[in-house]
């Protein structure tokens, strides 16, 4: 009679750590056909975006995006080193409001800036167009902030306090 109950209870240990490492191994085999499938988007996104623009109008939002790109880069570092700052200043001890406050007065303003030079860029490129693709455009716009907002993660139990829940 031991033997027995003995017997089934390694099958069912064999059983179960079978299908946890078959669940596994599946979670592994997905992250690739994400990635895929994320490169194929971009992938069409381009070609997209090499059929609506001519190839001047191409080399001149390449150099565009990469002025923005010199400019915003440093403000990104001020915004990381300014969130470093926050999270210290929050996890103080005795935390300080009127630092607290302040710091997050430059994070506002770091952000603004990036926006402005977003902002610019965009009417650059706007100003380059002729009407209908400057319709598309908008619409293309339009329809990336839709999608984005539409996406946006909505906060779970396992956030905890993330999201103010």
């Amino acid at each position: 009679m031991k033997t027995k109950i003995l017997s089934l209870a390694l099958i069912a240990i064999f059983a179960i750590s079978f299908t946890a490492m078959a669940q596994q191994q599946d979670r592994k085999n997905r992250a690739p056909q994400k990635r895929e499938m994320m490169a194929d988007r971009a992938d069409r996104a381009r070609g997209n975006f090499d059929a609506f623009f001519t190839e001047e109008q191409q080399e001149k939002i390449k150099e565009l995006r990469l002025e923005s790109s010199k400019e915003i880069q440093p403000l990104r570092n001020e915004m990381n080193e300014l969130r470093a700052k926050q999270q210290t200043l929050t996890t103080a001890e005795k935390a300080d409001m009127n630092a607290i406050n302040k710091n997050i007065d430059q994070m506002a303003d770091v952000q603004a800036k990036i926006q402005k030079i977003r902002a610019k860029q965009q009417q650059e490129i706007r100003s380059m167009l002729d009407d209908e693709q400057r319709i598309k455009f908008d619409q293309m716009k339009n329809r990336r902030d839709r999608s984005n907002r539409d996406f946006s993660r909505k906060p779970t139990y396992r956030d905890g306090f993330k999201h103010g829940a």
